[in-house]
């Protein structure tokens, strides 16, 4: 597919372009190592590498058009014959117009909905795809864990992926024939305008929390990130949010769109009531504006309360009867790594957790306390290279809710272990000792599931999903979920050495 150069710029704040304004492009890239013929090459500043140190590569693999951002190109680049050369305003921008419309605006007819928040969205992701499946729809899912439509599951390098990627995607699907897209919307996709110009049908707030603040600075800025979403939504748009969470009352004020309200503890239009549990599910009734449902979730504790009613209000905005979005809460059976049940046949529980910030680890640990009849033994370290402050907040949370704390490596990145280990433990009361330092995470895991006995819960938390480990120099593979099984079948499941 190709189109002229003039289309694709429309709506782009031009501050110098060279001749040949009309050539024609045949794709679109930030990446000089995917440049081809006729190429649009992005020159797009990242965290690490500045895109004007690879523009001349894109032009030796056949890129002739550069759009780059301030600043001066060197003039051997310039005196290139045939390159047309282009300068914008706002790069950011730039980069998220010109993919949507070289993919000719598929958020106008694919109907997104844009989840954020800084816990819960994944969950929420599933929740929805699973009622629109059961209403009928095809739908196609862009998060944390993977991207998926159709026959098609690509894995995720970025929970909002770049806006080439990004419209590409959303592009794909129409082709598939997807009518709703699921979209996970990180506060960097939002701050970096990654999701500009897409038509969010529906907008969903789960919370806000201490976190990313190595990025964002501070709190402020972050929840300003995540408003974004809300204040770009159009009147005919819905904006559905949590108000038991006080930045999302905040939201109720910043948005044009229609609302639908959620929550356990204020009324709201949607809500959760006669809640029960026990350590396999929960049981409560939806009180929904036309109408009420009991349902019984595998889906533990009042976090995952939280998520249920987020994709129920989603559910009532598509007018989707409820007991479609009632079917589709109860054959969710579990989300990849949050609180995955890891069962062998174990007298005790196992579960592999996403908590990587102190509110998740709070959720989790509180939700499992009044399910657990023994003791609660939690395994867990912090990422490397992010928000520092959220360690000792972790560790004072774990010491508080959990019986037995061992603590490990999680994504070191280029820190030291050690060094975040003590970070952790600056949390711990100083009379807390119930806890053991085990750098290695395999040793660890194994510690956490031989110190079990019956009835108690291990949780490993941190890592959930993911399949790998982030040291210094290297990437070496890791699931949390692979681990706990070969331990627990390990010697007959229970004689640990």
């Amino acid at each position: 597919m190709t189109m002229k150069l003039k289309e694709i710029l429309k709506g782009v704040d031009i501050i110098y372009d060279s001749p040949f304004r009309d050539t024609d492009i045949a794709g679109i890239t930030n990446n000089s190592k995917q440049a081809k013929d006729k190429f649009l090459f992005v020159a797009i500043a990242g965290t690490k590498f500045d895109g004007r140190d690879f523009i001349e590569e894109a032009i030796n693999r056949g890129a002739r058009t550069i759009i780059y951002a301030s600043g001066h190109l060197d003039e051997h680049i310039l005196r290139k014959k045939g390159i047309t050369f282009i300068r914008a305003r706002d790069i950011y921008r730039s980069v998220a117009v010109i993919a949507d419309n070289f993919y000719h605006h598929p958020s106008s007819r694919v109907k997104v909905v844009g989840i954020t928040g800084t816990n819960g969205k994944t969950t929420t992701t599933y929740l929805i795809e699973n009622i629109l499946k059961k209403a009928g729809f095809k739908s196609g899912v862009i998060g944390t864990i993977n991207y998926r439509f159709g026959q098609r599951l690509i894995p995720a390098t970025n929970t909002t992926p770049g806006p080439i990627q990004l419209q590409e995607l959303l592009h794909n699907m129409e082709m598939e024939g997807v009518n709703y897209a699921v979209m996970e919307v990180s506060s960097h996709g939002l701050e970096q305008r990654r999701v500009e110009g897409i038509d969010f049908r529906v907008g969903v707030f789960t919370n806000v929390t201490m976190d990313h603040l190595d990025y964002h600075k501070t709190f402020e800025n972050y929840f300003h990130a995540k408003s974004m979403l809300f204040k770009g939504l159009s009147s005919s748009s819905w904006a559905i949010i949590n108000i038991d969470d006080s930045y999302g009352k905040q939201l109720l004020l910043h948005t044009e769109a229609k609302t639908i309200t959620y929550a356990i503890d204020n009324t709201a239009d949607v809500e959760a009531r006669d809640i029960s549990g026990e350590i396999d599910g929960s049981r409560f009734t939806v009180v929904a504006p036309y109408g009420r449902f009991e349902t019984n979730t595998p889906l533990i504790g009042r976090h995952n309360i939280y998520n249920i009613l987020a994709a129920v209000s989603y559910g009532v905005s598509q007018n989707i009867a409820l007991d479609l979005i009632r079917q589709g809460i109860e054959e969710l059976s579990f989300v990849p790594g949050r609180l995955e049940r890891i069962d062998v046949g174990q007298p005790f529980k196992v579960f592999v957790d996403y908590a990587h910030t102190d509110d998740a680890l709070k959720n989790v640990l509180l939700s499992l306390r009044p399910l657990c009849r023994g003791k609660i033994i939690v395994v867990f370290g912090c990422g490397g290279d992010r928000y520092r402050d959220k360690r000792p907040l972790m560790g004072k949370i774990a010491s508080d809710l959990a019986d037995y704390v061992v603590l490990t490596t999680d994504n070191p990145r280029s820190e030291e272990p050690e060094a975040i280990i003590k970070d952790i433990e600056e949390g711990f009361p100083k009379e807390f000792a119930n806890y053991r330092v085990i750098l290695d995470r395999y040793a660890a895991i194994k510690e956490a599931i031989c110190l079990a006995e019956d009835d108690d819960v291990v949780i490993i938390a941190g890592k959930g999903h993911e399949t790998y480990q982030i040291f210094k120099n290297t990437t070496m593979p890791f699931d949390d979920r692979i681990v706990a099984k070969e331990v627990l079948l390990e010697n007959d499941l229970l004689r640990c050495g």
